[in-house]
């Protein structure tokens, strides 16, 4: 017999972050589009590193999803789905990247 094994449930999605703040993550797997009654929203798995609405994070990080219908999650999908962009595949591989949102709400991705 071999050593499969069986898994279920859903992968922790992160927490907003609140207006004003930034949290800090790695991008750790899958990127997908996902279709729902109310248009496209972006998932990508992520390692958080620093959050403001959390009490404490591993040293080591908190594998999760970060699952947004912003924007900013529509254009890093295009980009990222796009081909040739050799440079932004390592970056999201390799790069520490602070995720943004303005007083407003809206949000900002940047690479550290």
């Amino acid at each position: 017999m071999g050593n499969d094994k069986f898994t279920f449930g859903n992968h922790s999605r992160m927490k907003e972050v609140p207006a004003g703040e930034h949290a800090e993550l790695l991008f750790s797997g899958i990127m997908k589009e996902i279709k729902t009654d109310w248009g496209d929203k972006f998932s990508f798995e992520i390692l958080l590193l620093s959050h403001p609405s959390y009490e404490s994070i591993p040293k080591e990080g908190l594998e999760t999803v970060w699952e947004s219908k912003s924007t900013c999650a529509e254009q890093l999908w295009n980009a990222a789905t796009a081909g040739e962009m050799t440079k932004l595949t390592k970056a999201l591989k390799e790069d520490k990247w602070k995720l943004v949102r303005t007083h407003e709400g809206t949000y900002f991705l940047e690479q550290m």
